[in-house]
């Protein structure tokens, strides 16, 4: 679904709140359940600048948007009410939201660093990918916010089930310093009352990170997220993603499937075209169908056993073959990386700063910032 269109001059002061100005600076597409996303720089009154903020906004309805604005304004208020239980260093924080007869605002923090995603880019331009203790490293800060996440309770001491849904390397930070951020629970899946509920079965985020049994239109839990998470640290490590494997999906491959599972990917495909998914989502619902342990070991054959372990346990087709909590997973991971004496954040960011020294101009090609002095103060930063 297309963002409800936002038009606001580059420049523009879109709101004022709590001392601070909100100037407008980029439109950054479509966030979700047609909502834009927004960069915006924050200003004191008197004009000083302090940082760079994500605007998740709506803009004022039109007559034929006036359902569709409504359902995003509440999906709006139900990120900020969430939120609220989601008090984690590792988890990138929403300040609230602001309600403005030009559009409603969530104000989200901005990340610290760059996505995996360019670091993903950044590794494959320079014919390497990130040392397993690395992998290891950034899977236990992740795990652990999703922790946090997975056993959120009300004020009442009732769970939340609160499932992200949309892991993926998009969604995951970190900084040349090793510090990780977990990005977005707007898609998220809980129990937080008055939750406006999905109206279609569709992967939420990225496809190829999804469960199988979110493709597959079963019922996502904890351990969906956690296999999202094996996906992210097997891409990490090797450049490839379990379900990006176009190339296996033959026509025998597909007819081999027992005729419920057939039937099963089948209509699994057919929702996710009436849910506007793209046509790529088709491949990776295929393959979340028929990939197997062989394929699984295949792609995990180049790496040293312990992360050869860690991440068959994470990818498991079945959630009952999964680590069953992520806290069950950062207890592993501490383990092995020796209760954090083997690799911890000084030795991710001596790995960081060695990969972007060999990357080189590749950052600048890819609009990537190297990392500042850690003199240079924040407010100092540029922001145009």
């Amino acid at each position: 679904m297309p963002a409800i269109e936002f038009k606001v001059p580059r420049g523009a002061i879109l709101f004022v709140k709590d001392g601070f100005q909100y100037e407008f600076r980029e439109d950054l597409g479509e966030a979700h359940h047609g909502l834009s996303l927004l960069l915006a720089r924050r200003r004191t009154l008197e004009g000083a600048i302090r940082g760079k903020v994500l605007l998740k906004a709506v803009g004022r309805p039109t007559v034929e948007e006036g359902a569709r604005v409504k359902r995003a304004r509440a999906k709006l208020e139900e990120q900020v009410r969430l939120a609220a239980y989601l008090d984690h260093p590792r988890i990138l924080r929403v300040h609230g939201l602001h309600k403005g007869e030009g559009g409603w605002y969530v104000i989200t923090d901005h990340p610290s660093g760059n996505s995996l995603n360019d670091l993903i880019t950044v590794a494959g331009e320079c014919r390497r990918y990130l040392s397993p203790l690395f992998v290891l490293y950034l899977g236990t800060q992740v795990a652990a916010a999703l922790e946090h996440a997975h056993g959120a309770r009300d004020e009442q001491g009732r769970p939340l089930h609160i499932v992200h849904r949309a892991l993926d390397v998009a969604h995951v930070f970190v900084d040349w310093r090793g510090s990780v951020e977990v990005s977005d629970f707007g898609l998220a899946l809980s129990d937080l009352p008055g939750r406006v509920a999905s109206t279609v079965h569709r992967p939420q985020g990225d496809a190829f990170y999804s469960s199988p049994e979110t493709l597959l239109m079963g019922l996502a839990d904890a351990r969906s997220d956690l296999f999202a998470l094996g996906n992210v640290l097997l891409e990490l490590a090797t450049g490839k993603n379990l379900l990006d494997a176009p190339d296996s999906l033959t026509g025998a491959v597909k007819e081999a499937l027992p005729d419920r599972q057939l039937a099963r990917c089948r209509r699994a495909i057919k929702r996710a075209r009436s849910a506007g998914s793209p046509a790529a989502v088709q491949d990776a619902i295929w393959r979340a169908a028929t990939y197997t342990q062989a394929d699984l070991d295949s792609l995990l054959a180049p790496l040293p056993q312990v992360l050869r372990v860690v991440l068959n346990r994470l990818l498991q087709r079945s959630p009952a073959g999964r680590y069953q909590t992520a806290r069950e997973l950062v207890v592993d991971l501490h383990r092995w990386q020796g209760e954090g004496k083997l690799f911890g954040p000084k030795e991710a960011e001596a790995e960081l700063r060695e990969l972007m020294r060999q990357a080189g101009e590749v950052l600048a090609e890819l609009d990537i910032r190297a990392p500042r002095s850690a003199t240079t103060p924040q407010d100092a930063i540029s922001t145009n």
